[in-house]
């Protein structure tokens, strides 16, 4: 048989690490859906054969969720129990049988346009968390459509061992069934780095290539293969000598991974003593123990936001469970928790807002929640009742006046008021924050700080709210840029006023979890920083190497520089000097690739 010649895919790295081995190709192409009218008679069996289907599926997943707990796969058994309430979501549930009774449609086909409505809202949301949730619906919508048709849902594992799965895209039960067992890696055609396929695949500390188009056509299973989860890059059909190439390769970055999670219990403290505290920005409870393995000694922001994707607003009691789970498991730790964050477009199916020409400067975020009052005062004070079991910061986002953080003080103390009339406790000591996301409370931020415990800064917001750029519009994104001039001297105000009130100041935003802006962070002081979890080895290692007096003068010379691109040299130059393994000119080298 003749050689064949490699061939190269660019994707994104998803989640660091290189492996060579052979494919396990997984066919989950869309089912056949049947379309059909049915006669009065058949209405109500059709419903209840759907809800069959429904706990059929239920009982799947839960199945799959027991094997985790087994191997002790703590987070991808998290993202199950999400799917498993998504299945029970009145939105499904109830859309669905309404088309079955009300159009005469079978279930299938009844089914396939819920899921479509559904992934419709998904599809309208800005955060790039909450838009790649879009395929989550998909996923539950297609197991219980496998279960009406009578199709095998489980996936079934390689042959082989250590195979690499390439598929169009994975399911997180279909990733967290395969495991560790028998993959040693992940490719797909479609996703991004907030996928769950990203996040499983981390949570396994196994490489993955996601965002690989057109590569189903280019090979079968048993092909061999190397994923780099390092450079986002996949080569199919690879010669010797890129094998041992990448083998070599392979070695040298796992050693110096493993070097750095050996400083995960140290503190991240300068050379010259200055100490930051390392966070961890997390979407659900059960990314906790995640975090703490990475050494977090804070959640720096929990996103309320998942819990109100729902058709109706969580109850009090559903979300001080939440809560009361994250701060027992943090305990002395501080945990930054922050009221619903939702945009127009999340808003829709829970408040019934009318759509907005620009949501993102609509109504949105606090603006919504002193908007629907009984709504907010119900997850405030949950999260007061929930403060009795541990350190909360209760944070709002979005403040981009002094009458909203008036009107969110009012409202938290009348959710006291209320507590104090059925005498129930909560933490007298409480922490109050504001995120630093709008640029009208940034320039202000002297006039806030009196007022408030401690500021976030929100970078994604910030950023683009400052410089006008969609940094997920490909015809400007190019624009969105952290080391613009007027960013980094409206962050050094912000935190130079913080500072000068004794607030505390922290930053939660991409900026804090990309080590390349390291120094300038360190040297405009901040306290904390907050982030993916799966970068503080990288961030705890480059501050315990660090000198804060050099950051603070790298800093006072680019803030006097003129022009963005100017300083960004100046920035790449300046770690590829002190940090070689880990920058270079152009920015990271293979050791930071992935996260």
């Amino acid at each position: 048989m003749p050689r064949r010649r490699a061939k190269f895919f660019q994707g994104i790295d998803a989640s660091p690490g290189l492996h060579v081995g052979l494919v396990h190709l997984l066919d989950r192409r869309r089912v056949h859906i049947p379309k059909r009218h049915l006669p009065n008679a058949d209405l109500e069996p059709e419903v209840l054969r759907f809800r069959q289907a429904v706990t059929d599926s239920v009982a799947q997943l839960e199945s799959v969720r027991s094997k985790l707990c087994v191997r002790g796969s703590k987070e991808p058994g998290a993202i199950i129990d999400a799917h498993v309430l998504m299945m029970k979501d009145e939105m499904l549930i109830d859309g669905t049988e309404s088309l079955i009774r009300q159009q005469a449609l079978n279930a299938e086909w009844a089914l396939q346009q819920v899921v479509a409505e559904i992934r419709k809202a998904f599809d309208a949301v800005e955060d790039d968390y909450f838009r790649e949730r879009r395929s989550d619906v998909e996923f539950v919508g297609e197991r219980v459509l496998r279960t009406l048709l009578g199709k095998d849902a489980e996936v079934r594992a390689p042959a082989h061992e250590r195979a690499v799965v390439v598929s169009h895209d994975l399911s997180p039960a279909d990733t967290a069934a395969l495991g560790r067992d028998r993959v040693a890696a992940f490719v797909t055609e479609v996703g991004g780095k907030t996928g769950h396929t990203a996040i499983v695949a981390r949570a396994l500390e196994l490489p993955a290539v996601v965002g690989v188009e057109g590569i189903l056509a280019n090979l079968g299973t048993g092909d061999r293969i190397i994923v780099d989860g390092y450079r986002g890059q996949v080569i199919v059909h690879p010669s010797e000598q890129m094998v041992r190439e990448a083998l070599a390769r392979s070695q040298g970055l796992a050693s110096r991974v493993a070097a750095l999670k050996s400083e995960l219990a140290l503190p991240a403290e300068t050379t010259d003593g200055q100490r930051i505290r390392l966070a961890a920005n997390i979407e659900m409870a059960d990314e906790l123990g995640t975090a703490l393995s990475y050494g977090a000694e804070a959640v720096g922001l929990f996103r309320t936001e998942f819990m109100f994707m729902g058709k109706k607003a969580p109850s009090e009691a559903g979300q001080r469970k939440v809560y009361s789970k994250i701060l027992r498991e943090m305990g002395s730790r501080p945990a930054t928790i922050r009221t619903m964050d939702l945009g127009g477009d999340k808003s829709q199916r829970i408040f019934h807002t009318e759509p907005e020409a620009n949501p993102a400067l609509g109504l949105r975020s606090i603006r919504l929640s002193l908007r629907h009052r009984k709504a907010f005062l119900t997850q405030l004070r949950a999260l007061l009742r929930a403060s009795v079991e541990g350190k909360l910061r209760l944070i709002f986002p979005m403040i981009s006046c002094q009458a909203e953080l008036d009107q969110a003080l009012e409202m938290l103390d009348e959710a006291k008021h209320q507590l104090d009339q059925k005498s129930l406790p909560y933490a007298a000591d409480l922490e109050v924050g504001i995120m630093i996301e709008v640029p009208s409370t940034a320039y202000v931020a002297e006039l806030f700080a009196p007022r408030v415990d401690f500021f976030s800064i929100g970078t994604n917001d910030l950023i683009q709210y400052m410089l006008a750029v969609d940094r997920h519009n490909e015809q400007v994104a190019y624009l969105y840029n952290p080391l613009h001039v007027a960013v980094l001297r409206l962050l050094h105000h912000v935190i130079t006023e913080a500072h000068r009130a004794g607030v505390g100041i922290s930053m939660c935003g991409e900026m804090a979890g990309d080590p390349l802006y390291l120094h300038i962070l360190l040297g405009l002081g901040l306290d904390e920083i907050s982030m993916n979890p799966v970068a503080m080895p990288y961030v705890r290692h480059l501050i315990r190497h660090s000198s804060a007096r050099e950051a603070r003068k790298l800093t006072r010379r680019v803030l006097r520089m003129e022009t963005s691109e100017e300083i960004g040299r100046a920035v790449r130059d300046w770690m590829a000097e002190r940090f070689p393994d880990f920058f270079n000119a152009e920015g990271h080298t293979d050791l930071l690739g992935g996260l």
